[in-house]
């Protein structure tokens, strides 16, 4: 039979096919949605780490996540210098500090008590910059005074832009506290404050221990190794570990006891893999957003699946027909599996646009990275076709039941 069965049935009713296909929208979409979501989480754990520029990273066993990564000695760096294949070290200093919202221009100095905030505080060398970007690099070579600072535009607008949105160039030369102590706005950045916090500002080293006044001067939370050109990373972390203090695993033999190592070292892959394992796989965020995705997929079942069902119920003597003209399980089988997948394919392409509309508003309104990439869009057609296949060979049940003898 060359007659398309299957484009026939959806044709025939067109009100129950476009309920159909709304709810393998709204499923799409759904799934759309969280894998934006955790594609997001997954992105902003790693945003700042992405801006910096190096091959190996130092950092303290003690590491928990990004603003609570632990200290170890200052004198580590100037030892990894030293190392052959070492181009450049360099400090670079995180943790949570405390942002005074800015004072109104009409309220008058000693009336204004200005609410807090925590702010994620970075601090670098301005003449030396730690960044691989070119527009950081530049911010941060204005940072010549402990009492400048510059914002992250992407901060949140409870800390007090002007126009009580977003920070931006009319921002400075505005003057707040910072920790223990006054600043002044120099400069502004895009770059992003991560799952910590809901801001982010960048200061020089010893406006950073004014800031974070906890820490040692001469402790350091991360060491920016670069290698010369040529030089294989894993084989200069093993060599740098050795040197350092090995860990456990770094250990040539093996030995009774040892001197717990104070620091660790690190490819960037490595880096950038642990923390994303950390957010997407041990913390909450991600497994709320996989999940999300298996409840999508559920709800876009069962919609699929009472479609098609009531669909097949309703039609029962023409499937009856057929069968006693000569036509199989095996051939209504794929009538059915053709209808499921037509479902899916013109779903999608609506669940798409709209998917892609709101990454972009949710992104611009909460902040999140949410990027429709080629692989979530590849991702959820798959998904999309698998959901619909499934509610199409769960629906069988009421196809196989059909019988001629019902006809007489």
């Amino acid at each position: 039979m060359n007659t398309p069965l299957a484009w026939k049935n959806l044709l025939h009713n067109k009100v129950r096919t476009a309920v159909a296909l709304a709810g393998v929208a709204f499923a799409v979409i759904l799934i759309f949605m969280q894998l934006g979501f955790k594609g997001a989480v997954r992105k902003t754990a790693t945003q700042i780490y992405d801006a910096l520029a190096y091959d190996l990273m130092l950092r303290s066993p003690e590491y928990l996540h990004l603003t609570d990564p632990g200290m170890f000695p200052e004198e580590r760096l100037y030892q990894a210098a030293s190392v052959p294949g070492v181009a450049a070290v360099r400090p670079f200093y995180l943790g949570l500090s405390e942002w005074q919202r800015p004072q109104p221009e009409d309220v008058l100095p000693g009336d204004y008590e200005g609410e807090w905030r925590g702010i994620i505080c970075m601090g670098v060398d301005p003449y030396d910059p730690p960044f691989a970007r070119k527009d950081l690099r530049e911010v941060a070579a204005t940072l010549t005074d402990p009492r400048f600072v510059a914002i992250d535009r992407k901060s949140k607008k409870d800390f007090g832009p002007k126009n009580g949105q977003r920070f931006s160039k009319e921002d400075i030369d505005v003057k707040t506290t910072l920790g223990g102590g006054r600043v002044q706005i120099v400069d502004t950045f895009e770059l992003g404050t991560g799952l910590a916090a809901n801001g982010a500002c960048l200061v020089n080293k010893q406006g950073y221990f004014a800031a974070c006044w906890w820490q040692a001067a001469d402790r350091v939370n991360f060491g920016l190794v670069k290698l010369d050109d040529g030089v294989d990373p894993e084989t200069a972390r093993r060599d740098l570990q050795q040197l350092l203090g090995p860990t456990d695993d770094d250990l040539v033999e093996p030995q009774i006891s040892a001197t717990p190592a104070d620091v660790e070292v690190l490819t960037k892959a490595e880096v950038i893999r642990r923390e994303e394992f950390r957010w997407v796989e041990q913390t909450p965020l991600g497994k709320i957003f996989t999940f999300g995705v298996w409840v999508s997929m559920f709800v876009g079942v069962a919609i699929v699946y009472q479609v098609l069902s009531t669909d097949i119920a309703n039609m029962m003597g023409e499937y009856a027909t057929l069968k006693a003209m000569g036509y199989g399980n095996r051939y209504l089988t794929r009538v059915v599996l053709t209808q499921s997948v037509l479902l899916a394919l013109i779903g999608y392409v609506p669940s798409l646009v709209v998917s892609w509309l709101l990454y972009r508003f949710v992104g611009a309104w909460s902040g999140m990275p949410m990027e429709m990439t080629p692989g979530i869009g590849a991702l959820v057609l798959v998904l999309s076709l698998l959901m619909c296949v499934l509610s199409g060979l769960a629906a069988l049940r009421k196809l196989f039941q059909a019988d001629p003898a019902d006809l007489f």
